[in-house]
């Protein structure tokens, strides 16, 4: 019998290889079945009397697609070309799906990611501190508010947010991404500053990471060093833009993102706080945490490390397996806001029945879904010690067989 230990951390290995080759399935069927909805559409191009696409370069880029050629082999020369980075060309558009990628994506991710990882950490940091209080005001604001703004409709919420702050008080522009007036005299492009705007916040967000890690062992004033420090690399971080030329571009862009990232942030930590919540309190009557408290140790330590840390792991599978609906929220947002992200292109080619732009742009963003889950079983592998073994021993059964 071999020794289980010794064959963790490649029992761990192949169970990433196993992830990786059944996501690749996933995708497969996935684009199966995306392609099948697709082209089951009751009219075409030519048939919608488009005289822009249907004339042309259109009507070429139409017959030169192979869309005459039976379904099944345009599916098969379709994911050829997909799985080599070719995603077709717009009929609409006119240009490269891949380029409108390259020029709506960042757009995109510049609203996603810092909302729903805002909404996120804002859910599980109430969350926790709720269920551990119990009682008191902050639970009942918390909880009242959690359900409102879950229960909200993503559009009402953002037109309620318009209205409010956008046109009424004026705090923050209505929409668009840019003011033009700021940019005509710069030859800088949008994607330009929201790349180095990505590369400052990686940045940040590593040297925080970094320095939580390096004051874990300093629990009694664990926390005011680590605000005091993030406020410091913030400052730091914020500098360079004040005396940089792309300072007032970046500025114009954050300024006019306010109000969607709030807007999303809002309707992404409600569920999150109340899922962090009842976990939390199921967590919190486990054995461990008894003992835990007669060890001495404080309560801020039994409930970060021996409560929150099981309580987290439901929380997480319930937020990867709700990304799609992220997903179209952030869509709907964009459109709201005119946003010119993906949301915006996906939906005005909804409208156009341009196919090449739904398919290549729905596959990204399935691989998007997919390198989430894998990354969910990575952190439910470390975040729970009993998953390693589980799947170690999984594999070695499977070796033995």
């Amino acid at each position: 019998m071999p020794n289980l230990s010794s064959r963790i951390p490649q029992g761990t290995l192949r169970f990433i290889g196993s992830r990786l080759f059944r996501s690749l399935i996933s995708l497969l069927l996935f684009q199966v079945i995306l392609f099948s909805l697709i082209q089951a559409l009751p009219t075409n191009i030519v048939e919608l009397g488009d005289v822009v696409a249907a004339h042309g370069e259109g009507l070429e880029d139409f017959q030169m697609s192979g869309s005459a050629e039976p379904a099944w082999q345009q599916f098969i020369t379709w994911v050829k070309d997909f799985y080599q980075g070719d995603l077709g060309k717009s009929t609409s558009l006119g240009m490269p799906v891949v380029d409108i990628l390259k020029e709506r994506l960042p757009r995109t991710l510049l609203l996603l990611l810092p909302g729903t990882f805002a909404g996120f950490l804002l859910g599980i940091w109430l969350g926790k501190r709720v269920a551990w209080q119990k009682r008191g005001w902050l639970e009942l604001a918390a909880t009242l508010g959690g359900t409102a703004f879950y229960t909200s409709f993503p559009p009402w919420l953002a037109f309620v947010m318009v209205n409010a702050f956008g046109l009424s008080l004026g705090w923050f522009p209505p929409e668009k991404i840019i003011d033009p007036m700021k940019w005509f005299r710069h030859d800088v492009t949008i994607n330009e500053v929201i790349l180095k705007l990505f590369l400052t916040l990686g940045a940040a967000g590593l040297t925080y990471l970094l320095f939580t890690w390096m004051t874990r062992k300093y629990f009694w004033f664990r926390s005011w060093l680590r605000a005091v420090g993030g406020v410091v690399i913030i400052i730091l971080a914020i500098i360079p833009w004040i005396t940089s030329y792309y300072g007032p571009l970046a500025a114009d862009i954050l300024y006019h993102l306010a109000l969607p990232l709030i807007t999303l942030t809002l309707l992404s930590f409600g569920e999150t706080m109340l899922v962090m919540r009842a976990t939390m309190v199921e967590a919190m009557e486990a054995d461990h945490v008894p003992t835990a408290r007669a060890k001495g140790l404080h309560d801020s330590q039994v409930r970060d490390r021996h409560v929150a840390r099981m309580a987290i792991l439901p929380v997480l599978a319930r937020f990867i397996l709700h990304l799609p609906l992220v997903f179209i929220g952030s869509f709907i947002l964009e459109r709201v806001f005119y946003w010119d992200g993906m949301g915006e292109i996906l939906i005005q080619a909804a409208i156009d029945n341009d196919l090449p732009v739904l398919l290549g742009v729905l596959s990204v963003v399935g691989v998007g879904i997919l390198l989430a889950y894998i990354i969910f079983d990575l952190l439910n592998l470390w975040f729970d010690p009993r998953q390693r073994i589980i799947e170690g021993a999984e594999v070695l059964i499977q070796g033995e067989i």
